[in-house]
């Protein structure tokens, strides 16, 4: 008998991801584990606020002490999400991994509500090799995915841009030569 494994489902909170385990209470998955964000996450993450009523404006809490917002996707109204796209070692090549979340991604990126939208694919690595060849590699993720993007969802070229960072953006609280800094940010830019 053939067991089908599903893509863990994960919620996204202002460009956090949190498997939903630990939402719950539940056990963290594994660090090697890959967490799929579904296609509805990225949207919420991705789309432009709601239009404020008679004026009200909500702004992100400050964190205690430090006059800044208590999470960064939250401050001056960025718009982005950070996502596990898994590549093979050292490489721009795709994993079969990474599909699953490419998938959703390509769909997000299509739906109604983001189909006016343009977006910045920000490719990132650990601190663990030469600054020059990380900043090289993190480029060169990041147009792999944005050329699936276009490949497999004919979503207009003019719509993603593709950059790289190396490790000179590291996550905050995290070792620089943690995996978690290797990711890959999607970010909605400005209308034109």
């Amino acid at each position: 008998m053939t067991e089908t494994r599903r893509p863990r489902r994960v919620a996204v909170l202002a460009g956090t991801l949190l498997p939903l385990a630990a939402l719950a209470g539940g056990v963290p998955a594994p660090a090697d584990a890959q967490a799929v964000v579904d296609s509805q996450s990225i949207v919420r993450s991705l789309r432009a606020p709601a239009a404020a009523t008679r004026g009200l404006v909500v702004e992100p809490r400050a964190a205690a002490g430090s006059g800044e917002s208590s999470h960064p996707a939250a401050v001056a109204g960025e718009r982005k999400v950070a996502l596990d796209i898994r590549f093979a070692s050292d490489s721009d090549r795709l994993t079969p991994a990474a599909h699953a979340q490419l998938e959703q991604l390509g769909a997000a990126l299509n739906s109604p509500e983001l189909t006016r939208t343009r977006f910045l694919i920000a490719g990132h690595t650990s601190a663990t090799g030469s600054a020059e060849h990380n900043l090289h590699l993190s480029q060169a993720r990041a147009r792999a995915v944005r050329s699936y993007l276009l490949e497999h969802f004919s979503i207009a070229p003019e719509r993603i841009e593709a950059t790289g960072y190396g490790s000179a953006r590291p996550l905050p609280g995290l070792s620089p030569n943690a995996l978690q800094q290797r990711r890959v940010e999607i970010s909605a830019l400005p209308a034109s």
